[in-house]
């Protein structure tokens, strides 16, 4: 049977460099269910997607356990690197190319700096620009495009470089990744292990249930810390999560409602008096 051959467009050449060089990582992946039922009604109003409550979730649980921000790194020689902050990468599926010729679906790495430190809203709006903002004006997007383009080698230098020195790790890959198909009913369970912590999850039950799968670099995070630190993520997102998405949601309801009461108070407007047309002056 003949077929034809189909080009490797430039994110899934990163996507399988990204693969080759990451193929050694030892991982372990845990499986957990939690409750997040409280956080389902105020996140729907306020409107926060699901992936952006979980990466701010996430991060808050190594603020407080500074060795789940912990990297493993080659250069200068192999060791473990403290970051002093997190970064989450988001992963999202865009059109390529985005001239609307493609018929692919490719992926992309955009950053969410210090997630725990910045407001669910803020974190939102730039999840959106990540989706539906032009490729080319993300920084993140742009610089990864621009490694394409250069030869295999040269590719391979650049992102094992981007693995292997510690204060760059979070610029390029940032310190954990988060990625979710539980809109579509689905979750992965075997991931690229290029970060030392990746989330994802699957859809949330009727009840509240939703199940949770971390992948961990098994060099830097034991089964024990990776099991706590589910445990303390679901606390968090019932804590200090759940009074932010209901700050969020009860400010939108204040300001439609007062919105509404200010349409409400206001005069009618009235037709002005019709006005007999003037009359010429009477010639002398």
């Amino acid at each position: 049977m003949r077929g034809h051959r189909v080009s490797l467009s430039l994110p899934r050449r990163l996507l399988i460099d990204l693969s080759h060089l990451s193929r050694g990582f030892p991982r372990a992946t845990l499986l957990t269910r939690i409750n997040v039922a409280n956080l389902v009604e105020p996140r729907d109003k306020a409107r926060i997607p699901w992936p952006v409550v979980f990466a701010k979730a996430y991060a808050l649980v190594p603020a407080e356990s500074p060795p789940l921000r912990w990297i493993y790194v080659k250069l200068p020689w192999p060791h473990l690197y403290e970051l002093p902050q997190s970064v989450a990468s988001i992963i999202v599926e865009r059109d390529w190319p985005h001239d609307g010729d493609a018929s692919e679906k490719a992926l992309f790495l955009g950053r969410l700096k210090t997630p725990d430190t910045v407001a669910l809203s803020d974190l939102a709006a730039r999840l959106r620009a990540l989706k539906t903002a032009p490729i080319d004006s993300i920084t993140d997007f742009r610089r990864a495009l621009s490694i394409a383009h250069l030869p295999l080698p040269l590719r391979l230098l650049l992102i094992w470089l981007s693995l292997n020195i510690g204060r760059q790790v979070p610029n390029f890959m940032g310190s954990f990744a988060v990625f979710a198909l539980g809109s579509h009913g689905a979750a992965i369970v075997d991931t690229i292990p290029a970060w030392s912590s990746f989330l994802n999850y699957g859809p949330v039950a009727p009840d509240g249930g939703v199940d949770i799968y971390l992948s961990v670099d098994h060099r830097v995070i034991d089964g024990g810390p990776a099991a706590r630190s589910i445990r303390a993520l679901e606390a968090v997102l019932n804590g200090p999560v759940l009074a932010e998405l209901q700050e969020l949601a009860g400010a939108l309801i204040r300001g439609i409602t007062n919105h509404s009461d200010t349409r409400n108070a206001l005069p009618p407007v009235r037709d002005a008096p019709a006005t007999s047309p003037a009359r010429p002056p009477a010639s002398g």
